[in-house]
């Protein structure tokens, strides 16, 4: 039936733009030229929020949102490319006056308006093992909610109801198709959860850092920070089109600054860092080829799954205003190779690697007022750093924008 057509169009147009693949905003750790005493404890607490992901940085590098990118017309035109009834009834209402009714049919334009948020609470404990070598451990816990609501507008079905309504069942029921909920009908029968509201909390995966000081004089120091990331978090759901499906990894990055520090008031801290993951096995839908853009339920199955290794360079400076109160600016350039995937079966996994690699400039302003000094010369009763951080994408390509802000408050004992 006609019905069953906008279903179609609508989900190989859409699909991507549901399907979110976006990684945790900020690492409970951030890269640090000054390790503790030792002996010292430093509990830590973050709490931030993630927002613009329902922007995306195209592979041609320009900025969409995803409802407009995905977002389309039910026209003549595209009703009759995905079915054959639907060309039938537009060569019949052509047939009725001499004005081509058939050739001017629309059901209108569907959007599927999505607005994704994550906020996230990390308590973090660090101990200075000895004055060169701190280690530390964050326990994020994330809240992701995602709004989604399905908008039908600039339809002209109505005259039509009115112009042909009763002729017969067929036509009846093609005239009142319900858009949005013949998608949800289509997404439930591939074995889908159906598009809804999402408002769920959970850990996400846990972080182990070890921050090293292998060399430092009055002027400037050398540092290697090792970050080990747990999985904890949720596993991967190939059955939720908005799952984050970002969690439950085991990697390991390794980052090498070198901190300067230039007068009495400016700190200079050129960085690089390279993440590589351990290769795991998830539970995947595999494309049975280049047009299956929402695959069936049969094509699930236990696929190999090396994700590609990212690269980073950056800069840090930090400017101390007055003796409690210092702002931190961050730039750096990333990027992330191809994932693989393999399987026992003679799937197409190669389809699984479409646009999973990715290139990024990212910015971060940090204001950080601390009670350290003043607590060193008496004059606070206890030491400790509250900051404030707001970060963004400004570009990139295959990438997810993520603007959000962070704060922090860091004690020592």
């Amino acid at each position: 039936k006609l019905r069953q057509s906008p279903t179609k169009i609508v989900i190989y147009y859409f699909f991507i733009a549901v399907f979110f693949i976006f990684g945790f905003a900020s690492s409970a750790f951030a890269l640090s030229s000054a390790t503790l005493p030792k002996g010292i404890y430093s509990p830590a607490f973050r709490y931030g929020n993630v927002s613009g992901l329902e922007q995306r940085y195209t592979e041609s590098g320009t900025l969409v949102r995803l409802n407009d990118y995905k977002s389309i017309e039910f026209d003549a035109k595209n009703l009759a490319r995905f079915n054959s009834q639907a060309q039938s009834l537009i060569t019949t209402l052509n047939r009725f006056g001499a004005f081509n009714l058939g050739d001017s049919l629309n059901l209108g334009t569907l959007e599927i308006q999505t607005k994704p948020e994550i906020k996230y609470f990390a308590p973090v404990l660090a101990f200075g093992v000895s004055n060169n070598w701190s280690v530390g451990v964050g326990l994020p816990v994330v809240t992701y909610k995602n709004e989604i609501k399905m908008a039908q507008s600039f339809s002209n079905i109505n005259y039509y109801r009115t112009q042909f309504s009763g002729l017969s069942q067929d036509l009846d029921d093609a005239l009142n198709t319900n858009i949005g909920e013949s998608t949800q009908q289509t997404i439930v029968a591939k074995g889908y959860e159906r598009l809804e509201s999402q408002d769920k909390q959970f850990l996400a995966d846990a972080q182990v850092v070890s921050l090293y000081k292998l060399y430092e004089d009055a002027d400037q120091a050398v540092v290697h920070q090792a970050t080990l990331n747990l999985p904890t978090g949720p596993k991967n759901n190939p059955d939720d089109l908005v799952a984050l499906n970002s969690f439950h990894k085991t990697t390991l990055e390794n980052t090498f600054g070198y901190s300067r520090n230039l007068g009495s008031v400016v700190r200079l801290m050129p960085y690089t860092a390279v993440k590589i993951a351990v290769p795991d096995q998830i539970e995947a839908r595999v494309p049975k080829n280049d047009d299956d853009i929402l695959p069936d339920k049969d094509t699930k199955e236990t696929v190999n799954r090396t994700e590609g290794t990212t690269f980073e360079i950056g800069i840090q400076s930090a400017l101390q205003i007055f003796e409690s109160f210092q702002v931190s600016f961050d730039y750096k350039l990333g990027a992330k190779t191809e994932d693989r995937y393999s399987g026992s079966k003679n799937s197409r996994y190669d389809l699984l690697t479409k646009n999973s690699s990715s290139r990024w400039q990212k910015i971060s302003t940090e204001f950080i007022y601390s009670t350290v000094k003043s607590y060193l010369l008496k004059k606070s009763f206890m030491p400790m750093t509250l900051s404030l951080s707001i970060f963004d994408t400004v570009s990139g390509v295959n990438i997810e924008r993520r603007t959000g802000q962070e704060l922090s408050a860091v004690f020592f004992f």
